[in-house]
């Protein structure tokens, strides 16, 4: 497998933040169930997996006051760790062959 090049940087959250944020009820009532599977594992993707992440960061994205409400974050810490993950897709996308990321 090719090795995607890092991001901007690679702060994604807290170990806490799988329970309490990526997977609070909130991500999973908003259909985000990629993000969701955070709660428990880590999130490994590949091809077409790649664009429904993106898909669920950008409805993730679109919900920051409804997020920020019910997870208590506020809406800087939310939305770096969102477009973090962002970059990472867009960079895999724009490989493309045989390239994936991991979150976690």
């Amino acid at each position: 497998m090719q090795q995607v090049p890092e991001p901007h940087n690679d702060l994604f959250g807290f170990e806490s933040c799988r329970k309490t944020l990526w997977g609070h009820k909130i991500i999973h009532e908003l259909g985000c169930e990629l993000i969701y599977s955070l709660r428990e594992t880590n999130i490994y993707v590949f091809d077409q997996e790649l664009e429904n992440l993106e898909r669920e960061f950008r409805i993730f994205l679109d919900h920051f006051d409804m997020i920020k409400e019910q997870t208590g974050y506020n809406r800087d810490f939310i939305e770096f760790r969102a477009r973090n993950a962002l970059e990472m897709i867009k960079v895999a996308l724009r490989e493309r062959d045989n390239v994936g990321i991991t979150i976690g």
